[in-house]
């Protein structure tokens, strides 16, 4: 698997939980062709030490999309 684009959507900050909730939308090659996949994903607002917030977004998207494909709201990319 290997991914062509991803990008972030829906972007909301929980102020009581201190998470920034958003919808990353990857678009993702498999051996059966491009998908289009939709993702929601939480990160911790503030982590010191850690990588950017958008980076902490992509990667969580990416490594859960990664574990189980078939849990994310997929459709055949055109």
């Amino acid at each position: 698997m290997r991914i062509l684009s991803a990008r972030i959507t829906r972007v909301r900050r929980n102020r009581h939980t201190e998470h920034v909730e958003a919808i990353v939308a990857l678009t993702a090659y498999t051996g059966g062709g491009p998908v289009r996949a939709f993702i929601r994903i939480s990160a911790p607002a503030r982590a010191p030490g850690a990588a950017r917030l958008r980076d902490r977004i992509l990667g969580a998207a990416k490594l859960s999309f990664a574990a189980d494909p078939a849990r994310s709201t997929a459709r055949r990319a055109a």
